[in-house]
């Protein structure tokens, strides 16, 4: 951060004034995200590394993102807890009792959800992908509840963006999970 001392900034804001200009903003600096405690049992070290990569690619959002998130699964993982700080991001295998956010769902369903297109922070129901995130949503699969504008900041801060025209069901049942090195790389080799 830039740190003025005051008479320079009384005169660093009349030199604006006399312009009609605004004054150039302050860079802010993104929170650190930091790994907390983990279970053998959770995934919060997934949810970590999603959070981080949120972090560096739209730390404008990470900077208004305050308050506490929870995500419950319906499998027997622990749930994931994630405090959005002023400085420190910090994600862990653990519960709230009152968080800001709650998200739950079977795993698939919340990551799904991290895949579907975006349209003012919720999914795109004009994308397939997007029409079946919502699908998930309005059937209860998936739960998003407490803060709305904070739950729109988290699935934005969580999202991996898929190439265009990548199938929502790509690969079939009889193939390997892994392409060979002449197939086309699919959407998560794309990302590592």
């Amino acid at each position: 951060m830039y740190e003025l001392d005051a008479l320079a900034y009384d005169r660093r804001m009349a030199m604006y004034a006399s312009t009609a200009q605004a004054p150039l903003p302050v860079r802010q600096v993104a929170p650190e995200v930091r790994l907390g405690r983990t279970h053998r049992e959770g995934i919060g070290a997934s949810i970590y590394a999603l959070i981080e990569r949120g972090v560096a690619r739209r730390p404008d959002i990470a900077l208004q993102m305050r308050g506490r998130v929870v995500i419950r699964f319906r499998e027997p993982y622990v749930p994931t807890r994630i405090t959005f700080g002023k400085r420190v991001i910090r994600v862990e295998d653990g519960d709230f009792r009152r968080p800001n956010v709650i998200v739950s769902g079977r795993l698939p369903d919340i990551v799904l959800l991290t895949t579907a297109p975006l349209r003012m922070g919720l999914p795109d129901p004009m994308d397939p992908r997007g029409r079946v995130a919502l699908q998930k949503i309005a059937a209860g699969r998936v739960r998003l509840g407490g803060d709305p504008r904070m739950a729109r900041g988290l699935v934005e801060m969580m999202r991996i963006e898929i190439p265009e025209g990548v199938p929502l069901d790509r690969r079939r049942k009889d193939k390997r999970l892994l392409p060979d090195h002449g197939a086309d790389p699919l959407w998560i080799d794309v990302l590592t």
